[in-house]
């Protein structure tokens, strides 16, 4: 009986599903993966209260090689011929740098400050490209990324004076390690496979933290391995379900999605951590959402006028 109602419950979720539209299901789906990825950060910020961030990296990483091992298993000789060597050593410092660094920022300042510095590798992302990629920057791109960068300065609202603005810096750099990452997947990906790409960050950036973890360690209490696990398995969900998110929508739409953490930051800086933005940061908000919504609109009224 119950396995039967467990049957029909699936079919209505399904028939649920297909009734509603495909860009919908990834903005939906986008949704989702943005709150979590801000619910691991929330994690980071209890964990790291009292157990080092090299640690909390290590059991991260821990957790994305067991899921890779039938892949890793698989693939093994394909995984011993790497095509770029170089690129793939600058990705995994680059990852290295983002993830630690991020941790540390979103543990030493407000949850929504925090997010707001991540949102800068967009501009990091931009420059890189024009640099070596050479990819231009249009007008209207350009003006995106300044009114994104104003956001994010008002939200931050960083004060040159304060002990404060060594954790803004790290933010920083950790945004930087993320736009050079992502410059070199875009490089990588021509050459290399998805699964050396997933495998080498896992692996080697877990490397990288097992020293410093090492020189650092403290047991874990079994509430705060329960935390680690979490972070783990809760990153690799919102990952999956990120990457769902792009089956069904446009990708310049769900790109857009993710500045919902913003949103997300806030509620949970307000409630769990009492961080209650003032009136400028609430404006900076308004300008990293409108940031990303910049671009659809300007192509929506030129697609307008072209249609007169």
């Amino acid at each position: 009986m119950s396995r039967e109602l467990s049957l029909q419950g699936k079919c209505l979720m399904r028939n649920l599903a297909a009734k509603v539209p495909a860009d919908y299901r990834g903005v939906i789906l986008a949704l989702v993966a943005s709150s979590l990825f801000v619910l691991v950060g929330v994690l980071v910020r209890v964990l790291t209260e009292t157990i080092d961030a090299f640690q909390v990296l290590l059991f991260r990483q821990l957790f994305f090689i067991c899921l890779l091992l039938p892949a890793i298993r698989t693939n093994w000789q394909l995984l011993l011929k790497p095509q770029k060597v170089g690129l793939h050593i600058l990705r995994i410092i680059g990852a290295f740098c983002a993830l630690y660094l991020g941790f540390i920022t979103i543990s030493n300042i407000p949850l929504a400050d925090a997010t707001a510095i991540g949102f800068s590798s967009v501009l990091f992302v931009a420059l890189l490209s024009r640099l070596f990629l050479t990819e231009t920057i249009t007008f209207m791109r350009a003006i995106t990324l300044l009114v994104g960068f104003l956001g994010v300065l008002l939200v931050v609202q960083p004060d040159f004076g304060a002990a404060q603005f060594s954790y803004i810096l790290l933010g920083l750099g950790g945004a930087l390690g993320a736009s050079v990452t992502t410059i070199c997947i875009k490089k990588i990906i021509k050459v290399e496979p998805k699964i050396t790409l997933l495998v080498y960050q896992a692996l080697f950036v877990g490397l990288l933290a097992l020293v410093p973890s090492i020189l650092a360690w403290q047991w874990p209490t079994l509430t705060e391995l329960y935390l680690l696990l979490l972070v783990g398995g809760i990153s690799s969900l919102a990952q999956w379900i990120g990457v769902t998110a792009y089956k069904y929508g446009e990708a310049n739409v769900i790109a857009n999605v993710e500045y919902s953490k913003i949103i997300y930051s806030l509620i949970f800086g307000y409630f769990l951590f009492n961080e209650m933005p003032n009136s400028i940061a609430l404006i900076g908000v308004v300008l990293v959402m409108l940031s990303a919504f910049l671009p659809q609109l300007n192509k929506r009224l030129k697609t307008h006028d072209g249609c007169r």
